[in-house]
Formats: C-alpha cells, structure tokens, sequence
C-alpha cells in the first residue's frame, strides 16, 4: 500500500518536472527568440545546445531515480526474503521445538507408565509377601495348637492315667483292706481241733451285692480233706461278709481269692 502511494506521488513528480522542463524550454525558445530580433549575431546552436543538456540532466535524474526505485525493490525483496527465511527458520524451529516437547512428554508418559507398572509389581510382591507371612502365620498357629492340643491330650491322659493308677491303688487298697476284714471275719466262725495248726488253703469266693455269698470253695489245698470243708464252711457261715457300699469297687471284688490261715 505504501509501496502504491510512492509510485504515484513519484509519477506526480515526473509529470510536474517534464512539464517544468516543457516550461522551461518554451520560454528559453520564446526568449532566444526575443534575442534573436535584438541580436541576430547569436548562432541557433547554443540554444540547441542548452536544451539538450537540460534533456539529458533530467534523462539521467529519471535514470537515477528509475535505479533507485529498482534497488529499493530488490531491497525490498530481499526483506521479503529475509522475512520469509526468519519465518521459515522460526517454524523449523517451533517445529522443533514441538517434535522436542512431545519426545520429552512421550519420555515423561513412558517414565510415569514404568513407574506405575514398578508401583503395581512392588504393591503385588508386597501382598504375595504379606499373603505368604499370613500363611506362614496361619500355619503356626495351627502347628501351635495341634501342640498344645496334643499337649494337652497327653497331659490329660498322664493325668488319667495317674489318677487311674492312684485309683487303682486305693482301690487295691480298699479291698486288700476288705479282703483282710473277710479273712479276719471267716477266721472268727472256723472252728477246727488243734491239729489244725500250721494248716492254710487258698479260697475262692463269689459274692453278691450286700456280701451274701454265693460261691465259696477251695481252689488251693491244705493238704487236710477236713480242713479245707471246714474253711467252705466258715465262709459261708460268716455271711454276710464285709464288702464296699460303692458298686464300682464292689464290682472288683465280686471274686476274691485269699489264703486262709485261721491263726493269722
């Protein structure tokens, strides 16, 4: 637009100085006209001369500004050409720049999806290893209270045992006791001359609750026929013999066996 606007006022100016020169060159004729009526001694060559130099000032000024206005195009072409450049480096350069941020944001993306990917296996070790500790654990616990349980199993039956083997010797106890008190019983109601002396036999006694006698015989001889029936019936007539009130022991002694000594 300024560019259009210069032409123009430069155009003005040529048409105003050729017109000038027209100008001039009228007058200069109309004058050397005048002078030639008043001297007819100058020659017609130096007018001649003269506008021929004005011509060829304004051929060269016209020269020099057509030059000028052609340098300040290629000028101006060459601006454009260094703008254009400039612009063209600017954009190899935004585009580089571009081509650069979105390598650092894939590296970025890359990096944030190996840290996450490292994160997600560092939080499944994590919980392997918490699942395996729990299960170690869970199985402790278990083993522990098999332990204890078998423990306590063996401790229980040690202790059933001993309270079984303390009972059984109460119980052997109680009923060599009653064993004695029935011989002692038996040996009250025996009655047998003095040859008798030194003379024992083992009996066998059967029994019902209450100590009533059912069975009694001798499984182990005297050597004395006599007596052995006389012990039989010593036993029988000492019914009801002394026996425990507790069914349990009772039961254990349902059927003794005793050796018989009527002087013990």
């Amino acid at each position: 637009m300024q560019l259009g606007r210069t032409r123009k006022s430069r155009a003005f100016i040529y048409a105003l100085a050729i017109h000038g020169v027209v100008l001039i060159v009228l007058i200069t004729r109309m004058e050397s006209n005048f002078e030639s009526t008043q001297a007819q001694q100058l020659p017609i060559v130096n007018a001649q001369v003269v506008d021929q130099r004005q011509l060829d000032k304004e051929k060269q000024r016209r020269a020099d500004e057509a030059e000028a206005e052609r340098a300040a195009e290629r000028e101006k072409r060459q601006a454009e050409k260094r703008k254009v450049a400039a612009a063209k480096r600017k954009a190899e350069q935004l585009e580089k720049a571009k081509a650069a941020e979105k390598q650092k944001k894939i590296e970025r993306e890359k990096a944030a999806a190996r840290k996450k990917k490292a994160a997600q296996e560092k939080r499944k070790r994590e919980a392997q290893a918490k699942a395996e500790r729990e299960e170690q654990q869970r199985k402790a616990r278990e083993e522990a209270q098999r332990l204890e349980a078998a423990l306590r199993d063996e401790l229980e039956d040690e202790e059933q045992e001993l309270t079984a083997v303390a009972q059984q010797r109460a119980d052997e106890t109680e009923i060599t006791r009653y064993i004695q008190a029935i011989r002692s019983r038996v040996a009250s109601v025996f009655v047998y001359p003095d040859l008798a002396k030194g003379l024992n036999c083992t009996l066998y006694v059967r029994m019902i609750p209450g100590g009533e006698v059912v069975e009694a015989r001798v499984i182990q001889s005297s050597g004395n026929p006599a007596f052995d029936r006389q012990a039989e019936n010593a036993v029988r007539k000492a019914a009801p013999l002394p026996v425990p009130a507790d069914p349990r022991l009772f039961q254990r002694m349902r059927e003794i066996k005793f050796v018989f000594d009527p002087e013990q």
